[in-house]
């Protein structure tokens, strides 16, 4: 028979974007973990978490990736985590300039998600969150990006060289190699999705999308492909937007053997190893600039101003292929965005690592109860439940009762309708939908040893659990 256990935690981190989320979540456990706490790393959609009905984890710190309402933290917690703190790492630190200034934008907070830690890149957003979402200036803590921390001096050893990449994916090494990272969306969205974006971030988004987003991928693509077939000596990789699905770069691989659609490797991984970056509408400039690379900013139609990312209002555009095209050849254009203001978004601090300062941060969080929510705010949260669910609920905490349950989803029988769909629902999450996406204990384990053999060959104070 299966049997139930909880595991005790200090620190559960939760992601969604492997490629987006889990180095960074590898190097913040690191740190932890030599402090002396117990952490875990999980996929958001971790498939234990559907059948459970009784939490897995107890943790006293929760480590969400947003959480903007109530119903972002039922979506991370559902069923399978107890926890008395959270914070929100706010891996979307940057927001529409149209919400710049709107205290009732989605991305603005609302209900419990107000009460919780977050994490500031840096003093630009920091200002939005205290002047414009009201929020508790000793829950808002400046830390940096910790992905950013990967390309400092002391990482640098952690990335795959140029070479062991290209050979993965068959490249030949004496081209030069041109990354495009995509800011853009998948080609065809529903109405009731596009709906959705237009409640978050106005009806202006459904224009976004369609007479901005969309023209310009096919745009930008034209031009790379003009560039591959004439220039053998490079090859082009198309990073897609986390979830993007591209049919035109997609064709253009059957069309252009220099040209490659590639998923996999972290964006800091692929701007390590290319000789020029290009982006639109995005924040990946920042990693071309503390990665030490120049990066080009590609923006064949207009953005509109509320869409636009403030710190790209003035920065340097390319709108032509004529001046794409030269990019390729030369290099004498400046960074596209200046210095000071890369500092007030992301807080370029080469002494103090954000790693470190989060680790600081998640103690103070830990030890001290101010940061606890109530118990009104942690069931202020959750769904209201029906009498059918709340029978099964009260059943469920009869641990040997539990235990019947979690067999009977192991096995076929019996065919009773609720535990049908729960099964379906379960083998839906194992699916290779989300595959790519997931992790596991002994990938967390190796990304944490390369980190360690990076950070152990440099002398660093000692930061240990008091």
């Amino acid at each position: 028979m299966v049997k139930y256990k909880m595991e005790e935690l200090d620190f559960l981190f939760i992601y969604e974007h492997k490629v987006r989320e889990l180095e960074n979540l590898c190097l913040l456990k690191y740190e932890l973990d030599r402090r002396g706490y117990k952490v875990r790393i999980i996929h958001i959609e971790d498939a234990q978490a559907l059948k459970a009905m009784r939490p897995i984890y107890h943790t006293k710190v929760v480590v969400t990736m947003a959480c903007y309402q109530n119903s972002s933290i039922e979506w991370h917690t559902k069923n399978f985590v107890k926890f008395d703190k959270l914070i929100d790492m706010q891996w979307e630190n940057i927001v529409f300039p149209r919400d710049e200034k709107n205290a009732n934008a989605f991305k603005n907070y609302s209900g419990v998600a107000k009460e919780v830690v977050r994490v500031s890149w840096g003093e630009m957003n920091k200002r939005r969150m205290l002047d414009v979402a009201g929020l508790n200036p000793k829950k808002v803590k400046l830390i940096g990006h910790v992905g950013m921390d990967f390309l400092r001096e002391e990482m640098r050893g952690y990335y795959l060289s140029r070479e062991e990449v290209l050979s993965q994916y068959n490249i030949p090494t004496d081209k030069k190699i041109f990354l495009f990272v995509s800011p853009y969306f998948s080609d065809h969205h529903t109405e009731s999705y596009l709906q959705e974006m237009c409640d978050r971030f106005g009806e202006g988004w459904r224009y976004y999308y369609r007479d901005c987003m969309l023209p310009s991928k096919k745009i930008i693509l034209d031009w790379i492909g003009r560039i591959c077939r004439e220039r053998e000596d490079i090859v082009f990789i198309y990073r897609p937007h986390p979830g993007e699905e591209s049919e035109q770069a997609d064709a253009m691989t059957e069309d252009y053997p220099n040209f490659r659609v590639i998923r996999e490797q972290s964006v800091r991984q692929w701007t390590l190893i290319s000789d020029k970056i290009y982006t639109g509408n995005s924040s990946t400039f920042v990693e071309a600039f503390f990665g030490r690379k120049m990066c080009y900013l590609l923006f064949p139609v207009p953005v509109p101003e509320d869409y636009e990312l403030a710190f790209l209002r003035e920065a340097d555009k390319i709108s032509s292929f004529d001046e794409f095209e030269e990019t390729t050849r030369k290099d004498d254009r400046p960074f596209p965005v200046s210095e000071k203001l890369i500092d007030e978004v992301y807080t370029i601090d080469w002494d103090k690592p954000s790693y470190v300062k989060f680790a600081d941060m998640a103690e103070e969080v830990l030890r001290d109860p101010y940061y606890a929510l109530t118990k009104e705010q942690l069931k202020a949260y959750y769904h209201k439940m029906g009498p059918a669910e709340k029978l099964t609920r009260a059943l469920t905490k009869i641990t040997p009762l539990y235990n019947v349950y979690l067999t009977m989803l192991e096995h076929d029988r019996p065919g009773w309708k609720w535990l049908e769909r729960k099964r379906a629902a379960r083998k839906k999450l194992e699916g290779i939908a989300h595959a790519f996406e997931k992790t596991s204990d002994e990938e967390i384990a190796a990304i944490i040893s390369k980190i360690a053999k990076q950070l152990e060959t440099t002398k660093m104070p000692e930061r240990r659990r008091q």
